[in-house]
């Protein structure tokens, strides 16, 4: 078996550090890309579905500049080559109105960021063994096959 992909999505260096710690303390071995240019995400993942390597389960922040977590989310769940990714919010906020708006996008799930490591630690060794041992996933679509399917229309 491969090793899990995960893709963090999120602007602010410390918080990337602390779960990129905490995620290679819940999965030795995994890849973990992040990418601080909320911007950048899209174009990442396109390229990962290009060559068939895309992750496994992605984490975003929703308070990020350039383009919210809010405005990524709609576009991976928009686009049919990306919509079956599970993306879990892992943001800052506690606000009702974000929890609403996040699920009302598709989110998978929203996880408010647990302060202090220890608890961001569990936290996210919980969100691992979920996602990615106990959910089951659809498999990334073969390129063929999405060939087959744009041409079917």
């Amino acid at each position: 078996m491969n090793p899990p992909r995960i893709l963090l999505i999120d602007d602010n260096a410390g918080d990337v550090r602390l779960i990129s710690a905490a995620l290679e303390a819940a999965l030795p071995g995994a890849m973990v890309a992040s990418i601080s240019d909320s911007t950048q995400a899209i174009p990442h993942l396109e390229a990962d579905l290009a060559i068939e390597q895309s992750p496994n389960l992605v984490l975003l922040d929703l308070r990020m500049p350039k383009k919210s977590g809010f405005e990524v989310l709609a576009e991976i769940k928009r686009d049919p080559r990306m919509a079956y990714l599970p993306v879990v919010v892992l943001t800052s906020s506690e606000a009702d109105q974000d929890v609403f708006r996040a699920y009302s996008l598709q989110a998978n799930a929203v996880v408010t960021k647990p302060l202090g490591y220890v608890r961001l630690r569990s936290a996210v060794k919980t969100l691992c063994e979920f996602w990615l041992e106990v959910a089951r996933l659809p498999p990334a679509m073969p390129v063929e096959r999405k060939r087959h399917e744009d041409t079917a229309d």
